[in-house]
């Protein structure tokens, strides 16, 4: 099973943040975008196992992107990442096909380094799905990664499942 992502944000710094996280987890990231039509085009391009999508850019927007590549590809993962705080936007995002989303910027993981847990629980989510086993063997117990153990918990409760896997047992 492959892992490959696709970026997709207007702020360099934001795709970096990403990028570290999901090299971080074991993810390929294969392309990367700064705008809603780039991100088509590379989702297109690159077809990735997940990618991350920002709400508002210029050209063309996240949700622009997010309509488009589920009417082409309606399995596609996708994270809405976005600095509006909205819950109209955000669930307009997830009615429109989003798989999860999260508010940024994300804070670092001090004992780890550069890690969004959020991020990380979408990319473990992601390979659940694909039938893998966790691939953190030894979370450490800052905030930051019991943040990730909540997310991935709380996703077990959504699809009625136990979590398993070394996050649910730290």
């Amino acid at each position: 099973m492959s892992k490959r992502l696709l970026v997709t944000d207007d702020a360099m710094i934001i795709r970096e943040m990403i990028k570290e996280t999901a090299i971080a987890s074991g993810w390929e990231v294969v392309g990367e975008a700064d705008n809603g039509h780039a991100a088509l085009e590379a989702f297109r391009k690159f077809r990735p196992d997940a990618m991350t999508l920002d709400i508002v850019m210029p050209d063309y927007d996240g949700i622009y992107a997010l309509e488009n590549i589920r009417a082409e590809f309606p399995d596609a993962r996708i994270l809405m990442v976005s600095a509006i705080d909205q819950t109209s936007v955000l669930k307009d995002a997830l009615r429109k096909g989003a798989t999860d989303f999260i508010i940024k910027p994300s804070s670092r993981c001090a004992e780890q380094g550069c890690m969004m847990p959020a991020v990380q629980a979408f990319l473990l989510r992601c390979e659940k799905e694909q039938g893998l086993p966790c691939p953190i063997s030894k979370p450490c117990h800052c905030i930051e990664c019991r943040d990730v153990r909540r997310v991935v918990e709380q996703w077990s409760d959504v699809q009625g499942k136990p979590a398993d896997g070394a996050m649910a047992k730290a």
